[in-house]
């Protein structure tokens, strides 16, 4: 398996769209809006492409052999010791599912993807509330798990190139919706609400405004998101999402 060099990064377009899993985070990297890495099997005979996303999501397009399998399963545990971002491999193909279910360090978690419905009409913004866009200095007060800087190598890459809404209450960033991944065609959501601001439909009205924004340039919303974070889905669904498919990612399982 090799690492193929940035400026070739365009030639994998095509692959990057033909992923059969999810096609926003490889064209994002294809096309050169988003950092990460891309290895492939042999440049005489390409039979498949590995993407893997800056924010670690990763990719299988094509048909790797079991030689190949073996390159990546090294890679997701890092045995080289050169690689330290996460490694969460997405995939449908059961040839590929079937290798990494055999391994006992790996472990497995089913995920949903969602399309848009029908997007639903705007509730009204509790109290206290202000919707706002993501700002330099608003991007610098979100804290949690799923935010920007997670899938952004840096603050101006996102001020840039992604976009995101956030509700805002005494200066506090309580939830946000904003472009985790972006390609010419796609753009995946992300949302994120602080703990003490949940249940407040908070995460839905950021969301509906994203959906929005990614309506309005041409592009279509996307959203995926773990089977086990009913929050995530149900907050998709009240947007006006449906899971349209339902496949797995694996992982090294911590120690």
């Amino acid at each position: 398996m090799k690492k193929v060099k940035e400026k070739y990064y365009s030639d994998y377009i095509e692959l990057a769209g033909s992923n059969t899993c999810n096609t926003v985070y490889p064209m994002a990297i294809a096309e050169g809006v988003q950092r990460g890495d891309i290895y492939m099997d042999n440049m005489e005979k390409l039979q498949y492409a590995l993407f893997w996303h800056e924010s670690g999501f990763a990719y299988i397009s094509g048909h790797p052999n079991p030689e190949d399998l073996d390159a990546i399963y090294a890679l997701m545990k890092n045995e080289s010791g050169n690689n330290p971002r996460r490694f969460l491999l997405e995939t449908n193909d059961e040839s590929v599912a079937g290798y990494f279910r055999e391994k006992e360090d790996i472990e497995m978690h089913p995920r949903y993807g969602l399309r848009l419905r029908k997007l639903q009409p705007d509730g009204e913004i509790p109290e206290g509330y202000e919707l706002r866009e993501i700002d330099e200095s608003l991007l610098s007060r979100i804290e949690g798990r799923v935010v920007p800087l997670n899938f952004w190598s840096s603050s101006q890459e996102f001020l840039t190139r992604g976009r995101g809404y956030c509700l805002v209450k005494d200066d506090d960033v309580a939830a946000v919706a904003f472009s985790a991944a972006v390609s010419s065609r796609q753009i995946d959501i992300g949302i994120e609400t602080r703990e003490a601001h949940r249940r407040k439909g908070l995460a839905v009205t950021a969301a509906k405004k994203m959906t929005e924004y990614v309506l309005s340039i041409g592009k279509e919303p996307v959203w995926d998101c773990d089977a086990a974070n009913a929050g995530s889905r149900a907050t998709a669904e009240r947007v006006g999402f449906e899971v349209v498919k339902q496949y797995a990612y694996f992982k090294v399982k911590p120690e």
